[in-house]
């Protein structure tokens, strides 16, 4: 090709070139250059938000349960932080923690749900001081304030009060939590904190600022303050809380010291509840669990020893609200058993059954034993629940058995009706709703033994005075005694009471968060309540916990109770007592469930007494 030809391919190559240079100047400038513009302004805007402080908690007389205090701590980018050695050197010698320990904390989060991590909470003032004055040289750090709890009562009340923490990934992840929350914010994880976190958490604020090319604030465009969320009142009288917590701690420490009928063995007694509620309305004015725990050890992110300490089997498991957890049930069962006895006229208060310590209504190969081996002799409804006559209620469920070959399975449906085997709506998390067994649920327990799937009329016998596989919580206890003292009425157990603003205004009053609004009409009969009523009464008066009352004003302050024993295979046994007063027009219902501490009678009752003294202020009326 001649040179000539050569030099104008390379010309109009050039030519060609510089034009299109040109036209992608043009349009960037020109065309595009409004738009480029307004993403450079835009992408030097930065936006933060403000932790609120979550709401106070107070008792049902206006004391201080908890409130929120501010702590200042660490928020770090994890994306921008674990790149640098620099600041990973820098946070671990001024945060006095080590590379591995920040790096795992940073790594273990899904950064595409959490864009900061709180690294270290409450830190101390010096230390806060020295990370802003070098903020410069600390990317992806900064301080903030979030608020954490304090308690004023130490572990009062820790099973209800709940404790909070910080968020992770993975709830962020679900629906409740989906909008409004950003990783490091504190969440209520327990207790009255979980339940009500939207009435407690507020509203977030929110920074909108400046910053120069290298990430550096400017200045702030634009500021909204946080909204505190809503202080809640509980029904709790907090004075009354402390007062069951500390008998029901005494009364186990005295009983550990016990030993066994007939043996050399003390009473283990591991731990324990008590349930004051009132009756009429469904409030609960005291509900004590031991152990117990302080929850403070979780503000600011509980240690691994405390936690390992709460969680070890050796401790009894402090943690667990044992009012919401099923247990055994023994003779205080026995309250479903008359009732459906009467109402499907199995018996009558005129009809009289002889206990002579032992039944033989399966058969001389099955004998069944009364707990009063020399029995109680003629005995009619009232003198069995007074007497708490095991061989009665047999004959009561092995009728109910009977009936129609058990085809309606009466003892499992007046279980249900009076609230057993199923939760009770009480507004705290976690709650267990116990066990019924029935035909079903044996086919599904012994799946694969067929030869224990079957039900037998002595499954029913042994139900009817609250044995076998019968579990209950206490709170479902108190529910089901509350639903015989209202004839038929059952109102949801709670422990929310009102709800007010920051302002001091009314959010939501004690009647929107009673559980009479939730109540339900089981319509129940009378007599049949009454009649059950006055051999409880008896009990008290003259029956199985009678000793434990001497000296208590029963002409003035009239209680009904029933005292239950559970028997559970390898271990000791388990005492209940439930006890409401004043009789005519009950404000006070006490139940107390105590783990392998012997006989209701010898080790609840007496429990339930101290409380019902410094309800009424007994030991003045004495």
């Amino acid at each position: 090709m001649p040179i000539r030809i050569r030099f104008k391919i390379i010309i109009y190559t050039a030519l060609i070139a510089i034009a299109v240079l040109v036209v992608r100047l043009y349009f960037l400038q020109v065309i595009s250059g409004e738009v480029y513009a307004r993403e450079a302004s835009e992408s030097i805007l930065r936006s933060k938000t403000i932790p609120a402080q979550r709401g106070n908690v107070y008792d049902r007389n206006g004391k201080l349960l908890v409130k929120s205090i501010p702590a200042p701590s660490v928020a770090v980018d994890p994306g921008l932080v674990i790149e640098n050695e620099n600041t990973l050197e820098t946070l671990g010698r001024v945060l006095n923690m080590s590379r591995s320990e920040i790096l795992n904390k940073l790594e273990k989060v899904d950064i595409s749900y959490i864009e900061r991590v709180i690294l270290k909470q409450n830190i101390d003032y010096g230390d806060m001081i020295y990370l802003k004055e070098n903020s410069a040289d600390l990317p992806g750090v900064e301080i903030i304030d979030i608020f954490l709890r304090e308690y004023e009562y130490g572990n009062l009340a820790a099973h209800i009060l709940g404790y909070t923490g910080e968020i992770d990934s993975e709830s962020l992840k679900s629906a409740r939590y989906s909008v409004g929350y950003e990783g490091g914010d504190q969440i209520g994880l327990t207790g009255i904190e979980d339940t009500y976190e939207e009435v407690l958490k507020g509203i977030k604020g929110k920074i909108v600022f400046e910053v120069n090319p290298v990430g550096k604030p400017t200045q702030v465009l634009e500021e909204t303050a946080y909204v505190p969320g809503n202080d809640l009142y509980l029904t709790l009288d907090i004075e009354l809380q402390k007062e069951v917590e500390e008998i029901l701690s005494t009364s186990i420490m005295e009983i550990r010291e016990k030993k066994v009928s007939d043996s050399d063995e003390y009473y283990k007694a591991p731990g324990g509840s008590a349930v004051v509620l009132n009756p009429q309305n469904g409030e609960v004015l005291a509900m004590a669990s031991y152990p117990a725990y302080d929850p403070s050890v979780f503000t600011g992110g509980i240690s691994s020893n405390d936690w390992q300490y709460l969680n070890d089997p050796a401790n009894e498991f402090p943690l667990n609200n044992r009012a919401l957890m099923g247990y055994p049930a023994g003779s205080v069962f026995k309250l479903v058993t008359a009732y459906a006895g009467l109402n499907e006229g199995v018996i009558t208060d005129g009809i009289y059954a002889n206990c002579q310590g032992v039944w033989y209504g399966l058969g001389s190969d099955f004998p069944k034993w009364c707990w009063a081996k020399s029995g109680h002799g003629s005995l009619n409804i009232y003198g069995a629940l007074q007497n708490s006559c095991d061989i009665y209620f047999y004959n009561v469920g092995y009728e109910l058995f009977l009936k129609n070959n058990n085809y309606e399975e009466l003892l499992q449906k007046y279980a249900g009706l009076f609230g057993f085997g199923s939760k009770t709506g009480f507004d705290l998390p976690n709650e267990d709703q116990g066990v019924v067994p029935d035909r079903e649920w044996k086919k599904e327990y012994f799946k694969g033994k067929t030869q224990n799937t079957i039900w037998y009329p002595g499954d029913t016998v042994n139900m009817s005075i609250g044995q076998g596989d019968v579990l209950t919580t206490p709170l479902q206890m108190a529910s089901a005694y509350s639903i015989l003292i209202n004839r038929g009425i059952k109102i949801t157990p709670h422990v929310g009471y009102m709800i007010k603003d920051y302002g001091g205004n009314t959010v939501a009053t004690a009647e929107d968060l009673s559980g009479q609004k939730n109540s339900e009409n089981l319509d129940l009969n009378r007599e049949y309540c009454e009649i059950i009523e006055k051999g409880l009464k008896a009990v008290v008066s003259q029956g199985t916990a009678a000793g434990r009352f001497a000296g208590f004003p029963l002409n003035d302050i009239a209680v009904a109770g029933k005292t239950g024993t559970a028997e559970v295979a390898g271990k000791q046994d388990y005492a209940w007592f439930v006890c409401y007063a004043p009789v005519e027009n009950p404000q006070y219902l006490i139940v107390v469930m105590l783990e392998q501490a012997g006989g209701g009678s010898s080790s609840a009752a007496p429990v339930a007494r101290k409380i019902m003294d410094y309800i009424y202020g007994v030991s003045q009326l004495k």
